[in-house]
């Protein structure tokens, strides 16, 4: 038994020796998320994934001045060389688990020991920024392929209210702070809804009454909503009225539209990537680091 024990000792220290390689014993990111934070320096930040189970993390840390932590109307890409000495691609392995703080709160806690490093020197990142909402559908009640309003069979570039967000994408095709699936209601009626009769149905129209008032600015008690201002008391809201006594244009503030939902996916994808040394367990040069979900309230334009 003790024979036993010695040539299994002896095994171990064998096969833990090797040429200056690190071996890395598990690279299971997949099931981690994606997390992202600020760092000190202007435009920079941290993308980083945790594996607390045994004390591993990769993480990329990158100045650029077209990436931001604020969503950004309509879909974005960028490419980052990791030859730049501004971007840092990084696997490591440390002493003690180790949390989002670490990437995110400045200086480390001096307990924290890096055991082993590797380094990008070379390759690519590509970080993909875009609106997911429900797959390819918004739930407007408009179907996706009616919302091609120039017919040229590219629903990407209908984009009525000009806010970077494709109509099957937007749950407010025409900014007026009026969900379309609330402006696509015609009751007892065909087709949709088309109050002032123009031509133009109330979704894609951003005067729905035709009364030379924004719809959107026809929010008298200035809530984000012109679904609940009825100024002469007619039962029938002012953006729907033409003769709505509200002759006075209430500009709308930014932010007050907090009734449409956007999400956002931010992905970080890695291609031909090149560590600074060898390591025969890591079997792929081009991988997703993941994806990262952020939903918020569509943001609101001021009328200009």
């Amino acid at each position: 038994m003790k024979k036993l024990f010695c040539l299994l000792f002896c095994i171990t220290i064998i096969f833990s020796c090797d040429d200056g390689d690190i071996i890395i014993t598990s690279f299971e990111f997949d099931e981690v998320d994606l997390q992202l934070c600020e760092a000190a320096t202007d435009n920079q930040f941290v993308f980083f994934k945790i594996n607390e189970t045994i004390n591993e993390a990769i993480s990329l840390d990158f100045i650029n001045d077209r990436f931001s932590d604020t969503i950004p109307t309509g879909d974005t890409e960028i490419v980052l060389d990791l030859s730049d000495p501004n971007i840092n691609l990084a696997y490591r392995t440390f002493n003690v688990p180790i949390t989002e703080s670490y990437f995110c709160a400045g200086v480390p806690s001096g307990e924290i020991q890096v055991v082993e490093e590797i380094k990008a020197v070379s390759g690519t990142v590509t970080i993909i920024t875009e609106i997911t909402e429900n797959g390819e559908d918004d739930n407007d009640g408009v179907d996706p392929e009616d919302e091609d309003i120039n017919g040229n069979g590219n629903l990407d570039d209908d984009d009525t209210d000009g806010d970077g967000i494709p109509n099957y994408k937007d749950q407010d095709d025409d900014n007026d702070n009026v969900l379309t699936s609330v402006e696509i209601t015609n009751i007892g009626g065909e087709g949709p809804k088309d109050t002032d009769e123009d031509g133009t149905p109330d979704y894609l129209d951003n005067d729905d009454d035709n009364d030379m008032v924004l719809t959107r600015n026809e929010d008298a008690n200035q809530n984000g909503t012109p679904r609940d201002d009825d100024t002469d008391g007619d039962g029938q809201f002012d953006y729907l009225d033409a003769d709505d006594g509200n002759d006075e244009v209430v500009e709308v503030l930014p932010g007050l539209d907090n009734t449409v939902q956007t999400t956002f996916r931010t992905t970080v994808r890695v291609s031909n990537l090149v560590f600074d040394r060898n390591n025969d367990n890591f079997e792929d040069s081009s991988f997703s680091f993941g994806s990262r979900d952020i939903t918020i309230s569509k943001t609101t334009k001021v009328n200009e």
